[in-house]
C-alpha cells in the first residue's frame, strides 16, 4: 500500500472501486458473464509509448493520456506546448526564464523550473531532450501541429522504456502517416502578435508515400518582454514499403530563425537585450522487418544538431564596477553553441505465447558539445550512453495483467544503472480495471549541473576582474525516484474515468546554491580578482510528492463532448536542504476542461477552461497566485468542387484576466487570432 495516502484522492477512489467492485461482491446473487479477449479490448485506445509494447490503456503498467489530433484542433493552441494544459497533473509556464525565454516551461508534478528536464520528450521515438539545460526547445522543434496524429503521455515514471530523465513521464509526439495526407493545403494564421503560415504537399506513388511540410511563425511575444521570435521551418517524412515483411522509414527536419533573449529582466542590468540566430537539423532513418506472426524487428538510427549563434554586450560598466578601472567601459562575451548527436537503436517484439509476449532491445548514444562560455574551455565536451532494456506482459488468468521491465544503462556522467517498474492490472469486469504500480527511475545530471564553469573576465589597468556565474559539479549523483500509485479505469458508456494516487519518493535532489565559502573579492592563484560568489549544485535532502488525479471523458450526446481533468499535488521537503520554495513549485490544484460541440457537418465550436492555484516557481520563478483563464474557438468547414477547407476564430483569455504564469514579470492579456486552411 502507498504510505499516507492523501485524503482527497484515496476516499474519492475507494468510493469508485467499491461501486465498480459490487458485482464482484454480489457474484452468488448474480454470476459475471464469461468474457472473451476481444471483450476485454473493443474499442479501447491503444498505445505505442510506456512498455513499447501496443497495448490497450486498461492493460498498460502506468497512466497514460492520449490527446489526439481533433482534441488539438478542437483546443486551437497555435503553440505546442498549450496542449499539455489538457493533461491531469502538468503546468504550462509562457515565455519562462532570463535565459532562452523565449521557450515555455512544461512540467509535471513540481519542482518546475524554466528548463524543466525531468521528462523525456519524444518526436516519433527520436529524443529532442536537451543535455545542456536539461528539458527541450519546444518553439525549435522542427514539426508542425496539423501533421500530429496524437500524443501519448506517460504520467509517471518510465525510465523502464526510455532510461535516465524519464523521470515523472514520457510524452511521445507522433506525426500522421505520408500515406494519410495525400494532396496539398495551405493555411495562415493572423492575429494579436501572432502570425504564421504553412504549406503541405503529400503524395503516394505505389510502395511510395511521402510529405513536406514549411512554415514560417512571427511571435512578438508578451508586453514588457524580450521575447519576439522567428521561425522557419521545414519537415520531410517518407515512407516506402519494400516488400510484405519489409519497410523503410525517412525523415528530416530544418528549422532557423531569431529570438530576443535578455539575462538581466528584474535585476541590475549588466547586458543589453539580444537576438540569437538559432539553426538545428535531424536526419532519421527506420527498418521494419516482420520476422513472423509474432516477432518483429526494427533498427533506427538518427543525428541531430542544434546550433546558437549569441554575441552578449554589456552596458557601458563605468560606475557599476566604481572598485576598478576599466580599459573599455564595454565587454563582449561569446555565447555560442553547438549540440550534436548520434543515436542507433534496435528493438525485438515478441510473443512467446496467447498470454506471454515482450520487447528487448539496446541503443547507443554519443552528445557532442560545444560551448565555450558555459563550459568555460573552447574544446568540445562528449557525453556517452548506452542502454539495454526489456518489458515482459504476462496474462495469468484472464482477468489479471503483469507488467514487468527494466532499463540497464551507462553513461559519461554517472556511470551504470538500473530502472526496474512493475505493475499488475486487475479487470473487474470488460470496462473497468484496477492497477497497482511501483516504477522507478533517475534523472543524470545535465550539463549545466556538472560542468558549467562560466566566467566573465573585465580588463582593468591593474589585475583583471573575474565573474563566476556557474560551477558544476562533476561529484553529483543521478537523482533517484521511487514511485507508486493506485490507478482506476472505468468505461461506462457515455462517460469514462481515469484516476490514480501516487506517492513518488525523490532522493539525491540536486540542489543549486550559492558558494559562500567563496570570498565575494579574493586574488586567484591566476591572478584574478573574484567579483562574484557561483552557483553550485549539490546532492541534497530528499522529496516527497503526493496526491490525486483524474480524467473525465463524457459523450453527451453524439454531438458534444467534454474532456474534463483535475490534479491535487502535494510536496513535502526540508527547503533548507532543497530549495526554499519547493513545496510550492506546483500548484496544488490545477483544474483544466475542453467542451466541444458539433452545430452541423459545418459549424463547430469549443470552449477550454484552465485554472491553477497559486505557485512559486524555482530558479528563475517566483510567487504567483491563483490563475484562470477562458478560450473559445468558433469554426466553419467548406467544401468545393475541387477544394475544401476550413475557417476558425480563436480567443485566448476571453475574458481578459491580466493573470501571471511562472513569475510576475509574465503577464498575459486577451489575444485573438483567425485561421484559414485549404485543401486541394
Amino acid at each position: 500500500m502507498i504510505n499516507k495516502l492523501i485524503n482527497k484522492g484515496f476516499f474519492t477512489l475507494s468510493f469508485v472501486v467499491l461501486v465498480s467492485a459490487g458485482p464482484l461482491f454480489a457474484a452468488e446473487e448474480k454470476p459475471i458473464k464469461e468474457v472473451s479477449e476481444d471483450d476485454y479490448i473493443g474499442d479501447v485506445p491503444r498505445v505505442l509509448t510506456v512498455s513499447r509494447l501496443s497495448q490497450s490503456i486498461a492493460d498498460a503498467p502506468s497512466a497514460v493520456t492520449v490527446i489526439d489530433k481533433e482534441t488539438i484542433r478542437a483546443s486551437g493552441i497555435v503553440d505546442l506546448p498549450e496542449i499539455f494544459r489538457l493533461v491531469p497533473g502538468f503546468y504550462v509556464g509562457t515565455n519562462a526564464g532570463f535565459v532562452h525565454n523565449t521557450n515555455h516551461v512544461v512540467s509535471y508534478h513540481g519542482m518546475t523550473t524554466a528548463y524543466a528536464g525531468s521528462m523525456q520528450v519524444l518526436v516519433n521515438g527520436r529524443s529532442v531532450y536537451s543535455p545542456l539545460y536539461g528539458g527541450v526547445q519546444w518553439s525549435e522543434l522542427p514539426i508542425a501541429i496539423a501533421d500530429i496524429d496524437r500524443i501519448e503521455i506517460t504520467r509517471g515514471p518510465n525510465a523502464a522504456s526510455y532510461g535516465a530523465n524519464s523521470f515523472f513521464g514520457v510524452i511521445n509526439i507522433i506525426t500522421q502517416s505520408p500515406s494519410d495526407q495525400v494532396g496539398a493545403s495551405l493555411s495562415a494564421t493572423y492575429g494579436n502578435g501572432r502570425h504564421e503560415a504553412f504549406a503541405r504537399y503529400g503524395a503516394k506513388q505505389n510502395d511510395l508515400s511521402y510529405r513536406v511540410t514549411a512554415g514560417y511563425r512571427d511571435d512578438d511575444g508578451l508586453d514588457n518582454r524580450y521575447d519576439f521570435k522567428r521561425t522557419r521551418l521545414l519537415n520531410a517524412q517518407m515512407d516506402y514499403r519494400v516488400d510484405d515483411k519489409n519497410n523503410l522509414e525517412f525523415e528530416l527536419g530544418l528549422v532557423n530563425g531569431d529570438r530576443e533573449d535578455d539575462q538581466s529582466l528584474g535585476r541590475t542590468r549588466y547586458f543589453e537585450p539580444r537576438v540569437r540566430s538559432i539553426e538545428n537539423n535531424y536526419e532519421l532513418i527506420r527498418w521494419r522487418h516482420n520476422v513472423s506472426d509474432s516477432s518483429d524487428l526494427s533498427l533506427q538510427a538518427y543525428h541531430s544538431f542544434d546550433r546558437t549563434k549569441d554575441v552578449i554586450n554589456s552596458v557601458n560598466l563605468v560606475g557599476l564596477l566604481p572598485f576598478a578601472t576599466l580599459l573599455t567601459p564595454t565587454l563582449q562575451v561569446n555565447n555560442d553553441i553547438e549540440m550534436e548527436r548520434y543515436d542507433v537503436e534496435a528493438q525485438h517484439n515478441f510473443s512467446i505465447s496467447p498470454i506471454l509476449r515482450g520487447v528487448w532491445g539496446a541503443s547507443i548514444r554519443q552528445d557532442i558539445m560545444y560551448s565555450p562560455y558555459y563550459l568555460g574551455t573552447q574544446n568540445t565536451d562528449t557525453f556517452n550512453l548506452q542502454r539495454l532494456f526489456g518489458h515482459i506482459e504476462w496474462r495469468p488468468i484472464e482477468r489479471v495483467v503483469l507488467n514487468m521491465g527494466a532499463m540497464l544503462e551507462n553513461n559519461s556522467f554517472t556511470d551504470t544503472d538500473i530502472s526496474p517498474r512493475a505493475s499488475i492490472n486487475f479487470k473487474l469486469n470488460p470496462n473497468q480495471t484496477i492497477r497497482f504500480g511501483i516504477s522507478t527511475a533517475l534523472r543524470t545530471p545535465n550539463y549545466l549541473e556538472d560542468k558549467f564553469n562560466t566566467n566573465i573576465e573585465v580588463k582593468t589597468t591593474s589585475t583583471p576582474l573575474q565573474a563566476q556565474y556557474i560551477r558544476g559539479n562533476s561529484n553529483l549523483n543521478p537523482e533517484r525516484i521511487i514511485s507508486k500509485e493506485i490507478g482506476y479505469l472505468g468505461d461506462f458508456g457515455k462517460f469514462s474515468l481515469d484516476a490514480r494516487v501516487f506517492y513518488d519518493n525523490i532522493h539525491d535532489y540536486i540542489k543549486s546554491d550559492i558558494d559562500r565559502t567563496t570570498p565575494l573579492l579574493a586574488v586567484t592563484s591566476s591572478g584574478y580578482v573574484l567579483i562574484k560568489q557561483p552557483t553550485v549544485y549539490t546532492n541534497a535532502g530528499d522529496v516527497n510528492v503526493k496526491g490525486f488525479e483524474a480524467q473525465a471523458k463524457w459523450h453527451a450526446t453524439k454531438d458534444t463532448h467534454l474532456l474534463f481533468n483535475y490534479a491535487y499535488v502535494n510536496i513535502n521537503a526540508d527547503g533548507n536542504q532543497t530549495a526554499d520554495t519547493i513545496t510550492m513549485s506546483m500548484p496544488r490544484d490545477t483544474i483544466s476542461a475542453l467542451l466541444t460541440h458539433r452545430f452541423s457537418s459545418e459549424w463547430d465550436a469549443s470552449y477550454a477552461y484552465y485554472q491553477t492555484s497559486e505557485v512559486t516557481a524555482l530558479g528563475d520563478g517566483n510567487y504567483v497566485g491563483l490563475a484562470r483563464r477562458s478560450d473559445i474557438r468558433l469554426a466553419r468547414k467548406f467544401k468545393a468542387e475541387r477544394i475544401s477547407g476550413e475557417v476558425s476564430a480563436v480567443v485566448e483569455n476571453l475574458f481578459n484576466e491580466h493573470y501571471q504564469e511562472f513569475a510576475d514579470y509574465n503577464t498575459l492579456k486577451r489575444r485573438a487570432r483567425l485561421n484559414v486552411r485549404l485543401d486541394f
